[in-house]
Formats: structure tokens, C-alpha cells, sequence
């Protein structure tokens, strides 16, 4: 099999040759720091960083890496101009952390490694400063150009499986707590009910108009298309699910659905936290595919959730970033591959990643054994 057919039969609940690995996806790259020590222990300091994100921190995994450990996916995306591509002077806060303002106008300071939220500025929580509001112009956000090229390519070579992303997270509930600060926006679902809804209605629509824009272009040639939103927190979800299904999920269904109706391609959703009962409410949204499988959350055990939800979801990531990555030897990363993929790989349905992304506290021995066991110990049929 080349890494297309693989990786599509794994999504498909059959069993291909190996167990696919993802390197370099927006949820299972490293961070910019992780990144330079990756490089420099493989002797490839000259390969330059390119920022996937500012936000985030990320990095784009260089061609050389992906190939190297047998990456089966591509990953297809606009450039974000509104960040990386503004020519405004640099401003820094008084601790001399650069500030930065996204598209959505909220002011973010890069502060170790993160550019966490300086400031939420919707702070009048009336309709009328909803209307006000100077909404992001997607048009201008974001550079399509070259997206119809390339994952026309990427699908007409047939090599590897593309994964379409629309240059965020097409995230909705973090970014209506974003603009507002997260006890505001629980607060408005509280007692501001009409305000929540207008404020999710407004980011729905530019997430929307976001996903026509990449899908008109590449929506043909795609196989997996990215979404987000963390709904959950370490033990449990953020919300009542109630409070889900009346202020979250009737946002999630009309945008999934929506993109569907422009793409064949599977969905794939990332949340954090211990999501479990969410699940069956985000199968019924249009959920097929779950990242990144926080294994360290509580009720995220991955041999449950394969016998529970292996024939309706495929599970991306699984690999933990918590402490086995960070903290534990190269046999324990070894153990945890293994662990993961007895779980999780039978049958098909899985697509091996670190849970989330790397961060710079990961030893980047732990990141080539992650990534060389992987292809070690994935052939199918799966060892017990």
C-alpha cells in the first residue's frame, strides 16, 4: 500500500498494512521551540522554521522529517495574512513580550509557548454592540491562493491523503469565549440567553463563510477536513450537557453539515478533556473522526472507547503528552505506542499522533522513538 491507500482504509474500519502516522498536522506538530531541538538532533539545523501559527506556536514539519518516519498525510491550508502576513510595528508589553492582535481583534502576548489572551475586548454584552462589532473579513484573513494547486497535486499524485484545513480552528465556542473571557460567556449562557445565541450566530457565520472559501477551492480533492473546539477539561466537559446541546451543538450541526454539503471528505474534530459524553451528541453532528484522544482525561481510556465508539469513530493522536513524552524514557514511549495501537488499531480506525502538539519540555529522542516504534510495531495483524 502507498500512504493514501493505507491511510484511507484505516478511516474506512479496515485493516490496512500499518497502523498511519500523522507528523506535522495542526494538532500533531511541535511547537517552535520543540521544533529547533528536533531539527538540531537529527543534524538538520539549516532547514529553515516556517510558523504554521502564531497563536498556537507551531511549526510546519519540513518535507525531509515527513518522509524520513513515514508520514501518510499532507496537510493543505491558507496562509493567515491577518497574522503573519502584517507589516504593523512590533508592540511589546512591559515584561517585553510581544503583543499581537488576531483576526478577530483580540489582543494575544507570546508569552513562553503560548500566545495566550491579553485582553478580551467585547465586553458590552448587548446586541447592539454585536452589530458593532468589526467582524473578521475572511477574504482578507487569509491567502487561498495556491490551495486549488496544491491539493489538486497532492490528490492527483495519489500518494498521500490530504488533509484540508481552512487555516483555523473553525472553532465556535472557544472563540465566542475569546471575545468575551470564558466566566463572561458563561454568564451570558447563564442569564444573557439571547446574547449567546446572537454572539455564536455571528462567529458560526464567519466560520461559514471561512469553509466556502477553502472548499469552494479544494474541496474535491481533500480526504480529511480539520475542526475544533475544546469542550472539555480534565475531568470532565466544561458544560452541562444540556447547556450543549441548546447553546453548542445546534451551531456545530448547521456547520458540519454544511461543509458536508461541499466535500466528501471525513470530518475530523479535535476537543481536549475527557469528552466521553459528548460523543454520542458529536456522532450525531457528523463526527467521524476524534483527536487527539487525551488518554490522560478521565474517562478517555482508550480500550473503552474502542469497544464503545470503534464502529462510528476513527481515533487520531492517542500517543500522551502529559508524561509519557515529556518525562518518560525511550522504552516507555515505546510501551505507550504499543499500548495504544493494541487498543486502538484493530479493525482499523486509527491514526497514530502525539495527543496534541509537541511542546519543547519533549525530548526529541522521545519524538523519533514515538515515530520509529510506530512503524515498528503497527504492521498489521496487531500483536497482543
Amino acid at each position: 500500500m502507498n500512504h493514501k491507500e493505507r491511510a484511507l482504509t484505516a478511516l474506512n474500519h479496515e485493516e490496512p498494512d500499518r497502523v498511519p502516522i500523522d507528523l506535522g498536522g495542526r494538532n500533531t506538530t511541535l511547537m517552535l521551540s520543540g521544533y529547533e531541538a528536533f531539527k538540531k538532533k537529527l543534524g538538520k539545523e539549516e532547514i529553515p522554521t516556517q510558523v504554521m501559527s502564531k497563536v498556537w506556536q507551531t511549526a510546519y514539519v519540513d518535507e525531509y522529517f515527513l518522509q524520513k518516519f513515514g508520514a501518510d498525510f499532507r496537510q493543505v491550508r491558507p496562509r493567515n495574512v491577518a497574522v503573519l502576513g502584517s507589516n504593523k510595528p512590533r508592540e511589546f508589553a512591559e515584561d517585553g513580550c510581544e503583543i499581537f492582535t488576531d483576526q478577530w481583534g483580540v489582543k494575544r502576548k507570546v508569552d513562553g509557548e503560548y500566545a495566550t489572551i491579553y485582553e478580551y475586548n467585547l465586553k458590552n454584552p448587548t446586541l447592539d454592540a454585536l452589530e458593532a462589532y468589526p467582524w473578521p473579513d475572511t477574504t482578507k484573513d487569509f491567502d487561498f491562493s495556491g490551495v486549488r494547486e496544491e491539493a489538486k497535486k497532492l490528490h492527483d499524485e495519489g500518494e498521500y491523503a490530504v488533509v484540508g484545513c481552512m487555516g483555523n480552528a473553525g472553532n465556535l465556542f472557544d472563540q465566542s469565549w475569546y471575545l468575551r473571557g470564558m466566566p463572561e460567556f458563561f454568564m451570558d449562557m447563564m442569564s444573557r440567553k439571547d446574547f449567546a445565541h446572537a454572539l455564536m450566530r455571528k462567529v458560526c457565520d464567519v466560520r461559514k463563510e471561512n469553509a466556502r472559501l477553502f472548499l469552494e477551492e479544494a474541496g474535491e480533492f481533500i480526504d480529511v477536513f480539520q475542526c475544533a473546539d475544546d469542550l472539555a477539561m480534565q475531568n470532565a466537559p466544561f458544560m452541562s450537557l444540556p447547556m450543549y446541546r441548546e447553546f453548542i451543538k445546534p451551531y456545530q450541526a448547521e456547520l458540519f453539515g454544511y461543509i458536508k454539503g461541499m466535500t466528501k471528505a471525513k470530518l475530523y474534530y479535535h476537543s481536549c478533556g475527557a469528552v466521553t459524553t459528548l460523543l454520542d451528541d458529536l456522532i450525531e453532528v457528523g463526527v467521524d473522526i476524534l483527536n487527539p484522544i487525551q488518554v490522560s482525561a478521565t474517562g478517555m481510556e482508550t480500550d473503552n472507547l474502542k469497544k464503545r465508539y470503534g464502529k462510528q469513530l476513527s481515533f487520531w493522536g492517542g500517543i500522551d503528552t502529559f508524561e509519557v513524552l515529556p518525562n518518560g524514557s525511550v522504552r516507555d514511549v515505546r510501551n505507550e505506542v504499543a499500548k495504544r495501537i493494541g487498543d486502538l488499531a484493530p479493525g482499523g480506525g486509527y491514526i497514530l499522533g502525539s495527543v496534541h502538539n509537541m511542546q519543547s519540555d519533549v525530548p526529541p529522542e522521545n519524538v523519533i522513538a514515538m515515530l520509529e516504534s510506530a512503524v515498528e510495531l503497527g504492521q498489521y495483524p496487531i500483536a497482543s
